[in-house]
């Protein structure tokens, strides 16, 4: 009651003309629900409860009717795919954006740490959450940003604590556009790995990979991409002996619509970028050039993932992203120099992925996210493995609200727990002032 007469008191103070019996007298009484029935309450979800998993009470999965283009609401829409691991609706949330399909939930590294809740969500146009039929225009970071927002609007009626934004590579990226457009969205956000490129052809890659190791070992790589093309008739002739031993033994239906020839030839192409990026990275491993065919097949699929870049599932799996890599976020160009002579002719990626029309790339984008972050960016991590090539296209900073962190040793899986004592208690230090919350342990998950 104190409270209320004090109010009565401002108001009448300022020339409020309304009477004691227009105000409120109580406060709204609690949603003591349980959170399955808040959750199928909101318009436009279909709640699905799946067996809770480790931290989590309770795991949900949704379906969330967005709209493929947010200025026009009223025209098609597709379902986007969420998860939640729900705590409590009283802690703060990790709104894990994904930069790719998400088939299954996956706990992430801040959600146990923080002892909170953990809601993920599908990007657009990937997965199950692609528009049928596919009208590519629409896939854009302002329209991907505007799906999230629409999510962090509905989900923030039941999940009253601080939110935080992460996300890991491309994802990172994802939560970075989210914030540009929606800066208030969320209170902070920590973007794991995740570059910025300004063209189709950013050279600060190959820069990198030109000067990565010794040059005795990268001498080495381009000896051994060599070896590849050259013994490349004998590689494609085992690649079907391969791909049935995979399907049999991991019960997986790989195929192939690209030839073996194509398959290799870019395999090889591939070869420096992904070797300086695995944990294998030793360079003792790669074989010598009379190594045979089997030997140089056996490496090659061991650090190149055939399976996943170019079956016809990793085709499905990477179309959308290739697709903003061609319109709006940038990628780089292999460096083929030194094999041109024995490459030939074979189907570029752009050849492989057939979207009706030529692409053109706007450099706008990533230029205003690139301004965006060094002038008005506030409230953001970010963490960057050392010896990632990805590294080597990092966001810039200038704002003192905005800590980037390179991670040494470490490479494109580089997490909190990998940090050094004095920057973990950085982080900590950082998201206990901008969630006003102070319950972290970064351990190794």
């Amino acid at each position: 009651m104190k409270r209320l007469f004090v109010l009565l008191a401002l108001l009448a103070s300022l020339g409020c003309q309304e009477t004691v019996s227009e105000l409120p007298t109580e406060l709204p009484t609690p949603d003591n629900r349980d959170i399955l029935m808040k959750l199928q309450d909101i318009p436009g979800m279909t709640v699905t409860e799946l067996p809770a998993t480790a931290h989590f009470n309770r795991l949900f999965e949704i379906g969330f009717t967005q709209p493929v283009d947010h200025n026009n609401p009223s025209g098609p829409t597709f379902v986007q795919k969420i998860y939640i691991g729900h705590v409590d609706e009283e802690l703060p949330v990790v709104f894990e954006t994904e930069g790719y399909s998400r088939d299954d939930f996956r706990m992430r590294e801040l959600a146990p740490a923080m002892a909170c809740n953990q809601i993920t969500v599908e990007h657009r146009y990937n997965g199950s959450s692609r528009p049928n039929p596919t009208d590519w225009q629409f896939l854009n970071i302002k329209q991907a940003a505007d799906d999230h927002h629409q999510i962090v609007q509905r989900l923030k009626n039941i999940y009253n604590g601080s939110w935080v934004s992460s996300g890991r590579s491309k994802g990172g990226d994802t939560a970075i556009f989210h914030r540009r457009f929606y800066p208030d969205d969320v209170d902070a956000t920590v973007a794991f790995v995740a570059p910025i490129l300004f063209s189709q052809d950013d050279q600060r890659i190959n820069a990198y990979l030109s000067s990565a190791g010794d040059e005795e070992c990268r001498e080495k790589v381009k000896a051994f991409q060599r070896s590849v093309l050259l013994k490349a008739d004998s590689l494609v002739s085992l690649m079907p002996g391969l791909v049935s031993w995979v399907n049999t033994n991991f019960d997986t239906e790989f195929t192939y619509s690209i030839s073996y020839e194509t398959v290799v030839k870019h395999a090889a192409a591939e070869y420096p970028f992904e070797f300086w990026s695995s944990d294998i990275h030793d360079c003792a491993s790669i074989p010598e050039a009379t190594a045979s065919a089997q030997e140089l097949l056996d490496h090659l699929v061991e650090v190149v993932n055939i399976f996943l870049f170019y079956s016809d599932y990793g085709f499905d799996f990477w179309q959308a992203w290739y697709y903003q890599a061609q319109t709006e976020i940038g990628n780089y160009q292999f460096d083929t120099e030194h094999i041109e002579d024995l490459l030939g002719e074979f189907e570029s990626l752009g050849d492989l992925y057939n979207f009706g029309e030529a692409l053109t790339f706007d450099p706008s984008a990533m230029q205003d996210i690139d301004q965006w972050v060094k002038t008005e960016g506030d409230r953001i991590i970010f963490v960057y493995g050392e010896d990632d090539p990805w590294t080597a296209t990092p966001f810039e900073i200038s704002n003192l609200d905005v800590l980037r962190i390179i991670n040494p040793g470490t490479k494109h899986g580089t997490a909190i727990s990998d940090l050094s004592a004095d920057n973990q208690a950085l982080v900590k230090e950082k998201l206990s002032a901008w969630l006003n919350y102070d319950e972290y342990t970064f351990c190794e998950l």
